[in-house]
């Protein structure tokens, strides 16, 4: 028994070792520099498209649709963007940007939705959303991305959509994954899409008051990446970059302000405090601000560059695929605006080699210089859920 032991390193080691050697060997992803753009409005332009071109973004997940549910209308449109002239300038040849930058339109539809809808009329949405795509999408588009945060109650609905939808598309279908679905896909299914789009961020307990950051906390987001097995869809990977502020009154929770809200509230005066720390409502205007009451607290969220960083670093251990997108949330917030280009290029790179096309070469040149603004950040306009790792289902 002992000498057969002396001999179980030569046999065991050298497979091993050899293993070892290959991935080693193994080249890095190819990275698709992306961004979200997740505004109500039709025109890009001014800092937005500037932006984008500055950093040289390569593919834009553009929000098409905002879906919800009532009563009286059903599931049904809550805003509804029109595609920008930059792809769809009303001819057969698209515009300017048709064969500089990517397209993927993507459609937000809230868990309630499903949460109220037959599976009937989950055949209806996904007839309606398809008639939609064909309608206002240009011609030449690289995908579809559907986004829900969907639950153990509302995923056979979510994912019936999902599989319709795939049918009858010739693109590749993403669907967006939280990190408690990342973590945890025998519990929550995998969608019946082509590939996932993964948001490593908004984990955070945004409820609570105190001095967190609930769009990123490393500590909070960490677990989520325990397991060592490869999601079983393809992967690409969203950064945060945007901020805001949360309201609290008498200690509780009220909701999440806009940016632009919490600075057109300083230059009136309403607020008084640490910029990027807790605000207080010290006047009120309830003609201009009728959201702020006097002795309400905005706590600041701020993500840098630091905090992206550490994003990365947790995200890149999630990339199973040979070539992913990793896009930015997103072009309209001006976090994003203000990140210096290099600093934007770093988030890319950490996940493998930028693929180059449409505009830019790998000789194009990169003004690495941070933009110049007064203003200090800005908030996207979406409606972002938190789900806890642990949590029940709605």
């Amino acid at each position: 028994m002992l000498r057969f032991l002396r001999w179980v390193p030569l046999v065991v080691l050298p497979p091993l070792l050899t293993y070892a050697a290959l991935r080693e060997e193994m080249p890095p992803s190819v990275v698709i520099p992306s961004v979200f753009r997740w505004r109500n409005a039709y025109w890009l332009e001014g800092e937005e498209a500037q932006a984008i071109q500055r950093d040289q973004i390569q593919r834009v997940y553009m929000k098409l649709l905002d879906i919800d549910w009532n009563s009286a209308h059903g599931a049904h449109p809550v805003s509804s963007v029109n595609v920008p002239y930059q792809w769809k300038n009303y001819s057969d040849l698209g515009g300017e940007w048709t064969d500089r930058v990517e397209l993927v339109p993507c459609i937000y539809i809230t868990n309630n939705t499903f949460l109220k809808i037959s599976e009937k009329e989950v055949d209806e949405l996904a007839a309606n959303l398809l008639r939609k795509l064909r309608m206002e999408c240009p011609v030449k588009i690289h995908g579809v991305m559907v986004d829900c945060d969907w639950s153990a109650k509302t995923k056979a609905k979510f994912f019936r959509l999902t599989r319709i939808m795939n049918d009858s598309l010739d693109l590749p279908l993403t669907a967006t994954i939280r990190l408690h679905q990342y973590a945890q896909p025998k519990k929550s299914g995998v969608p019946p899409a082509d590939r996932g789009m993964l948001m490593p961020y908004n984990v955070g307990n945004i409820t609570a008051p105190g001095n967190v950051n609930s769009i990123f906390d490393r500590a909070t987001a960490e677990p989520y990446f325990a397991s060592t097995k490869p999601y079983p869809l393809p992967l690409d990977i969203g950064l945060p970059a945007f901020s805001w502020g949360v309201q609290f009154r008498k200690g509780a929770f009220v909701g999440i302000l806009k940016q632009e809200q919490v600075y057109d509230a300083m230059n009136a005066g309403l607020l008084s405090g640490e910029t990027h720390g807790v605000l207080q409502v010290v006047n009120e205007d309830n003609k201009a601000m009728p959201e702020l009451h006097l002795g309400d607290e905005i706590r600041t969220e701020t993500i840098t560059p630091e905090l992206i960083a550490q994003v990365t670093e947790l995200a890149r251990t999630a990339v199973n695929s040979d070539t992913l997108a990793v896009a930015y949330f997103e072009a309209g917030a001006s976090t994003f605006q203000r990140l210096a280009p290099g600093d934007v290029k770093t988030g890319f790179t950490m996940f493998g080699t930028l693929r180059y096309s449409g505009y830019y070469t790998n000789d194009t040149p990169m003004d690495d210089s941070a933009p110049v603004t007064d203003t200090a950040w800005i908030a996207p306009d979406t409606a972002v859920l938190f789900v806890p790792i642990d949590t029940t289902e709605r």
